[in-house]
């Protein structure tokens, strides 16, 4: 079977995906522009060319910004179009107000909506960040004669594990790109095995290293001059988990819960009245009490000022099998961060900071138990996250590494 015929076949699928996605996050711009409609255009009298950037989601959008802020010094006569999967990753866009940006969704890999896509934005340059290989998208830009350069690349573990015949897709949708400019060699190793051409494949260096500069002036949220910690993007079931072994700890220590989809308040919510701890929600402007255990940051585009005042941190998305999620925001805080077994979508920056003793990264909840009564008991907890500072001061070259090599021919 050939992946257009594929395509073809799972269309329906895509479409019911987008459209339930679509009510629930009550945009009508996300159906729109996911199935080839009402793009917005880019091009204006005072700009000659267009680069476009695709981020999944919200993580890739912030690890993107430090490059993305230079590059708009460097080409004043450029306009930039910043692409997203998510109505999360599009907020994180707008909230970072950057001009001569703007954002749409990424077309479904569908030939209608890709072609009406280009057809708008007009694009020069393509940029994609870290593991999207969409293979209709990558021979329309071909087709056009858009070169595509993969930045901050990796290849995530169901694609190295895909079967022969979607590997061999892959590898002929990489003919299609210019530059694979990985986040580490292992890395390029990953790509050398799946077919891509030595010629352009390098290590520039981990974008998530590169410093931010707009950390200094976030400033700690006070929660009823309560001390807590930040269970940080949290996903389902991490955060049962989580409550329950915090009310076993019978701490003063508040815990702050923020959801990686604050979507998810009401069931999480459910699960914490089932439970039988005291806690507040903070869409609701519920007060913080004495007796208060637990705090829901349902809320978008708060978790950085909750960082900067926490004691010290969990990550999301590793106690269960997602991969994990940021693990250097906190630390570049000079916060102490601790992390579930699953982290290997963030292997890199793990072994960075475990390499600098500048994190904790336990196998189970009863580890996480023992480690977080540790931490609460340690006056010298804030040590680990000075040893993170450091490790990060190391990466600061990183940007400048990215400009270096997209600016060759």
């Amino acid at each position: 079977m050939s992946y257009r015929l594929l395509v073809f076949l799972l269309w329906p699928v895509f479409f019911l995906y987008t459209l339930k996605v679509a009510l629930r996050d009550k945009s009508t711009r996300y159906l729109l522009q996911r199935l080839g409609f009402s793009y917005t255009k880019t091009h204006s009298s005072k700009t000659q060319n267009t680069y476009w950037i695709h981020c999944a989601s919200v993580g890739e959008v912030n690890t993107y910004m430090p490059l993305h802020r230079k590059l708009i010094a460097q080409l004043p006569n450029t306009n930039f179009i910043i692409t997203t999967n998510t109505t999360t990753g599009a907020s994180t866009v707008a909230r970072h107000a950057i001009e001569r940006t703007t954002h749409c969704y990424l077309p479904i890999e569908s030939g209608f909506a890709i072609k009406r896509f280009l057809n708008t934005v007009q694009a020069s340059r393509c940029l994609i960040m870290e593991t999207e290989i969409w293979p209709l998208l990558y021979r329309h830009c071909a087709q056009r004669h858009i070169p595509i350069s993969i930045i901050n690349a990796r290849l995530s573990h169901r694609t190295l594990n895909a079967n022969r015949w979607l590997k061999n897709t892959y590898k002929k949708s990489l003919r299609h790109v210019e530059k694979i400019l990985c986040k580490s060699a292992e890395e390029v190793n990953h790509f050398k095995q799946l077919g891509a051409a030595d010629k352009k494949l390098l290590n520039a260096g981990n974008l998530k290293f590169a410093p931010t500069t707009d950390l200094a002036n976030i400033h700690p949220i006070d929660l009823n001059s309560r001390n807590y910690v930040v269970a940080a993007s949290t996903h389902n079931d991490e955060e049962k988990q989580l409550a329950q072994l915090w009310s076993e700890l019978n701490t003063d220590t508040l815990l702050v819960i923020a959801p990686r989809h604050p979507n998810r308040s009401e069931q999480i919510q459910k699960q914490l009245s089932d439970l039988n701890v005291h806690f507040s929600v903070r869409s609701k402007q519920q007060p913080i009490n004495d007796d208060t255990q637990i705090y829901l940051a349902d809320t978008l585009g708060e978790l950085t000022a909750f960082m900067q005042g926490a004691e010290f941190v969990f990550i999301g998305g590793s106690l269960i099998p997602h991969g994990g999620q940021n693990i250097l925001e906190p630390a570049r805080l000079g916060k102490t961060t601790v992390c579930g077994p699953h982290m290997f979508n963030f292997k890199d920056e793990v072994d960075l900071l475990k390499d600098h003793h500048a994190c904790f990264q336990v196998s189970n909840i009863d580890e996480l138990k023992n480690t977080f009564i540790k931490l609460l008991q340690s006056p010298d907890k804030q040590m680990f996250g000075e040893n993170a500072k450091k490790a990060l001061l190391d990466q600061v070259n990183v940007v400048e590494h990215y400009l270096s090599q997209l600016s060759q021919k």
